[in-house]
């Protein structure tokens, strides 16, 4: 089964997926790949099941959206915060078990307080151990855990009513493959699952302990082993799954990339650029975090702006969206910040950073030396087609994508040099 044999025919699918649209903040959301899906099968076959969970229009960068996209029926159901329950209660024993006897001794109080500390630096370590656990397991696989249980009893109910023929879910967050995974297992109906990132090695995975890391690892094989057929949304993830599972039959898997939906860019306009004529303007918009980190592209700048001080010619990089580092950006390139040559913007609707972007001159991607990850907002950028600066590592899926295809330049987080020269390039190749 793959996905055009089930286009070619008239059948009710059920999609599982928590976001829908997306929630995305700022940037180039990655998670649109649902809305394509849904806009790619005949009007009126889908059913959405996603969850309740709404961004206010000020927080949505898709709020351009208008839904239902493609006549699909959308069911909203809300999560089961288990942890959440867990708290109040907990409150209302605490409440309930302090003792209205006022100590009127201070010794006594001295003696308590001490046995008290004593007591909490004795057992702290395995008292956090056991909240952590508990915290992580209402929250297992990920964060939106709590859906999965209400939305595995929605699905199901779902199913039976309204004669579905397919169950198709997307992931990550995690669970809703779960969900695809239960439903298709009590209803007897086939699974499709689509990963638009790795769930296990994936670099930006937080282990939550090895008992829960392992039933992550068991979970993924018993999501594979019950679909029908698994969508990767690249060749070295592909690859990958290949490796892991050689007892699954290969043409089970196939590769489904990202790619760019001609309706999002059909009337987007540059916006007025902001400058002079003879500022090179560098663009990113999207989260900036952990291993995300602009560090050496500002650097970079900095020194590429010494070189071109006498021809009067800037470098500035615009970042639009949210910084979550480990060391404050405003303050490591406060001079960059003061001389214009770093723009920090808050986070913006998809639309506009697809305008921000195309007032660029050049369009940056910041992406650690992932194996099997390429950011979707490449798609976008060559939708826009704008010169790409890719900073990462040539040996990651995004590095051999662009050495192969031509997408671009392309450094890795250690070559601050060889950035410098092709930041001096860009200067010189423009004409002012």
């Amino acid at each position: 089964m793959n996905l055009n044999s089930i286009q070619n025919f008239n059948r009710k699918i059920l999609f599982v997926a928590f976001f829908y649209p997306p929630i995305e903040s700022t940037g180039v959301p990655g998670a649109m790949r649902t809305v394509k899906f849904v806009r790619s099968f005949p009007a009126g076959s889908s059913i959405v099941l996603t969850s309740k969970k709404k961004p206010t229009d000020n927080d949505n960068a898709l709020k351009h959206l208008k839904l239902p996209v493609n006549n699909e029926t959308i069911e909203e159901t809300p999560s089961l915060d288990f942890f959440r329950i867990l708290l109040g209660i907990r409150k209302k024993v605490k409440n309930a078990l302090i003792s209205k006897d006022k100590r009127t001794s201070k010794n006594t109080v001295k003696t308590v307080l001490n046995d008290s500390a004593f007591k909490a630096r004795h057992y702290r370590g395995i008292s956090q151990k056991i909240k952590d656990f508990i915290y992580d397991l209402c929250y297992f696989p990920d964060q939106a855990g709590p859906w999965l249980i209400p939305a595995t009893i929605r699905g199901v109910r779902l199913v039976k009513k309204n004669n579905i023929d397919i169950v198709f879910a997307t992931g990550s967050p995690w669970s809703g493959l779960v969900v695809g995974y239960l439903i298709s297992a009590i209803t007897k109906k086939p699974l499709i699952v689509d990963f638009r990132d790795p769930w296990m090695n994936n670099p930006f995975h937080q282990s939550k302990g090895k008992l829960l890391d392992s039933w992550n690892s068991r979970l993924e094989r018993r999501v594979v082993e019950k679909a029908s057929a698994v969508s990767l949304n690249t060749d070295p993830l592909l690859s990958e799954f290949l490796d892991r599972y050689p007892d699954q039959p290969h043409d089970k898997f196939f590769v489904m990339p990202n790619g760019f939906d001609s309706n999002e860019f059909y009337d987007i306009e540059a916006e007025p650029r902001a400058g002079d004529d003879k500022t090179i303007l560098l663009c990113h918009a999207g989260f900036l975090y952990g291993v995300r980190d602009p560090d050496i592209l500002l650097r970079a700048i900095r020194a590429a702006n010494i070189q071109l001080k006498e021809a009067g010619t800037k470098i500035v990089f615009r970042q639009i969206g949210n910084v979550n580092l480990a060391y404050d950006l405003s303050e490591r390139f406060k001079d960059l910040l003061d001389d214009g040559s770093l723009i920090l913007d808050a986070t913006r609707p998809y639309r506009e950073c697809l305008s921000a972007l195309s007032s660029a001159d050049v369009v940056v991607n910041v992406q650690p030396g992932t194996r099997t990850q390429i950011p979707s907002k490449l798609y976008d950028y060559l939708a826009i087609n704008k010169p790409i600066l890719n900073i990462t590592s040539p040996d990651g899926a995004l590095g051999k994508l662009v050495t192969r295809k031509g997408l671009g330049d392309l450094v890795d987080f250690n070559q601050e040099e060889q950035l410098v020269e092709i930041l001096i390039k860009y200067a010189n190749d423009f004409n002012f």
